[in-house]
């Protein structure tokens, strides 16, 4: 609570930013609410009262007799303006004084803490609120409160999340495009493509990058191979850039690979840092256990191209879960 004398302070300072000249009326000397006078300040007059009234003092009002200002005592009780959300509140005594009495006017309320503040005699306080719920906004947990603090409990792996529900959760929490793989090392892909002569066929894939996509699947072992293939598609004005990465579920083991073949003329690829490397069928190709991006250079103007994909385990893990992010 502000104490009666600063409140003078800020009310007479306020008074003297709202005195002004009237040359239509006459002046005199009138007592502000702190004591001081000021030199000029107008008491009648055309267009005076109330607005051009001197401040009135604590606990008052400004009165208007015609038009000349004055000041009147607020009745006891009053409700004087004070610091808000400490369950307290300033009052009037009807003699230009303040009181404090107790209000219920509770600090200012936390949404989704499990908690809510409260007033006991004059003193803020704070009791569980199992209705002001947490929102981490992830689709993968569920929401509540145990006791006042906020839980985020993981929900059911493979529940549906992520933009129109296509994703999947995981039972870290996290929201994935594809299904977590248990220690049963489920493999949620297209079978059989373990050779290139049965690559599962992608389509046709332009060299615009949002033209790309991805595949889920899981090697299973060290014999385990995943081949891919697209007719990759060179429209004009776009860049070819056949980007290939893979995210794995375990974080490591895994192998990617890209080989490349031009639909017409010769075929010249750089592999950019990757491991060059030749496919069964005989392209050229580059391989990399994160991402690879190949330069392709086909003779003529027209660089379309078919493309395979080999996704191994050169580690000879046993289970290895991918992600495959593939653009041409």
């Amino acid at each position: 609570m502000r104490s009666d004398a600063a409140a003078i302070i800020i009310l007479t300072a306020l008074a003297g930013a709202c005195l002004s000249d009237d040359p239509t009326g006459p002046v005199t000397d009138t007592a502000t609410s702190a004591g001081s006078t000021t030199d000029v300040v107008p008491t009648t007059g055309a267009a005076v009262c109330p607005d051009s009234c001197p401040w009135p003092g604590l606990c008052q009002e400004v009165t208007c007799d015609g038009d000349v200002c004055g000041v009147a005592e607020l009745p006891a009780g009053s409700v004087w303006p004070s610091a808000s959300g400490d369950c307290q509140q300033n009052v009037c005594d009807g003699q230009g004084g303040l009181q404090t009495e107790i209000a219920d006017d509770p600090p200012h309320q936390v949404k989704g803490d499990c908690r809510r503040f409260i007033c006991d005699a004059g003193v803020a306080g704070v009791e569980p609120d199992p209705t002001d719920l947490p929102d981490d906004d992830n689709d993968c947990t569920d929401d509540t409160c145990e006791g006042d603090v906020p839980t985020h409990t993981p929900r059911a792996m493979h529940t549906a999340c992520g933009p129109g529900l296509a994703q999947y959760c995981h039972t870290d929490g996290a929201c994935r495009p594809c299904k977590q793989v248990t220690d049963a090392c489920e493999d949620y892909g297209q079978e059989p493509h373990e050779n290139q002569e049965t690559a599962q066929n992608l389509g046709t894939i332009s060299d615009d990058d949002k033209d790309g996509s991805f595949v889920c699947a899981t090697i299973k072992g060290k014999n385990d191979v995943d081949w891919y293939t697209f007719a990759g598609d060179d429209a004009f004005l776009n860049y070819v850039d056949p980007v290939r990465s893979l995210v794995q579920q375990n974080g490591s083991g895994g192998r990617v690979c890209v080989y490349l073949q031009c639909n017409s003329g010769g075929t010249s690829i750089n592999c950019s840092g990757a491991t060059p490397d030749t496919a069964p069928l005989g392209q050229k190709g580059c391989c990399s256990t994160t991402s690879v991006a190949p330069k392709l250079d086909c003779d003529g103007l027209d660089d379309s191209a078919k493309i395979w994909i080999r996704v191994d385990t050169p580690d000879s893990l046993a289970c290895v879960p991918y992600q495959l992010d593939y653009h041409f």
